[in-house]
């Protein structure tokens, strides 16, 4: 990283990596120490985004069901259709307001990170503490969470916590007032003063490439032969230290085609307001 940005690299690559460059020389940075905000910047984007992304377009489209009722929701969101003069069509994806109007995309995307997450967080004991009466934490230790296993509690997430659920994290249903959950049962971006600052951006970039592919693409699962098959999800990759979303262990075969209605459509991310 280094190399590239001594090389100025950099100046062909995106506005943001440019901006981001700038402010690292505003404020006095080393060419150096610039590089080893790039790679912090790039394990955030690309090690959790991607994969996370990658799962819940997975779980939507291996469930028919659940691909037609996201579909429906997004054609009634705020979703802004305009026509040229040639006769094409033009969507804009309101990206500020998506997660509040695609309730069930939102709630998908919050049950892949419960389903799929593996993360850890640690806290260091400053003083002898006692929890719930029972559990004696000494002065210096560490305390290592699990997220995997909080996430699989049924005491906390209910008979179907090993059960993928989509509707989980709607507020819309009969139970959701009952059985409302303990803020610091998520894990997925940590908590406390550790909680991960990124986080509404990373949501909001996973939804809406989410909600444009789920619009203009269909996708199906292929064997070798390309042939279509009935989907069977892979298993996770073991855990890296860098990444709270594991991989799919294996290739996945499947096959894009445009949507009939949509897929010629023109679409790009709008920002009506900020969040």
């Amino acid at each position: 990283m280094t190399d590239y940005l001594e090389w100025r690299g950099h100046e062909n690559a995106s506005d943001l990596t440019k901006a981001r460059y700038q402010a690292g020389i505003t404020y006095g940075l080393s060419i150096p120490d610039i590089a080893r905000f790039e790679i912090g910047s790039i394990i955030g984007v690309l090690v959790n985004s991607t994969p996370t992304l990658f799962w819940m377009l997975a779980h939507i489209y291996s469930d028919l069901q659940l691909l037609a009722e996201l579909r429906v929701e997004l054609s009634l969101g705020s979703m802004k259709q305009t026509i040229a003069q040639d006769g094409s069509i033009k969507c804009t994806i309101d990206t500020p307001t998506l997660r509040q109007v695609f309730v069930l995309l939102s709630s998908t995307y919050q049950e892949t990170l419960r389903f799929h997450i593996h993360n850890t967080s640690s806290r260091l004991v400053i003083q002898d503490t006692v929890l719930a009466k029972r559990y004696r934490l000494k002065a210096g230790s560490i305390i290592l969470m699990p997220g995997a296993n909080i996430h699989a509690l049924p005491s906390i997430w209910g008979d179907d916590a090993h059960q993928f659920n989509p509707r989980r994290f709607l507020k819309s249903t009969p139970d959701a007032d009952k059985n409302k959950l303990h803020p610091g049962a998520f894990r997925s971006f940590g908590g406390g003063v550790s909680l991960c600052p990124g986080r509404h951006f990373a949501a909001t970039e996973i939804c809406a490439a989410a909600a444009m592919f789920v619009s203009r693409f269909d996708m199906v699962a292929v064997d070798a032969k390309g042939e279509a098959v009935d989907w069977r999800l892979p298993a996770m990759e073991a855990g890296k230290i860098t990444s709270s979303i594991p991989l799919p262990k294996g290739d996945v075969r499947v096959k894009v085609s445009a949507r009939k209605d949509t897929g010629d459509w023109q679409w790009e991310f709008g920002f009506s307001r900020s969040t």
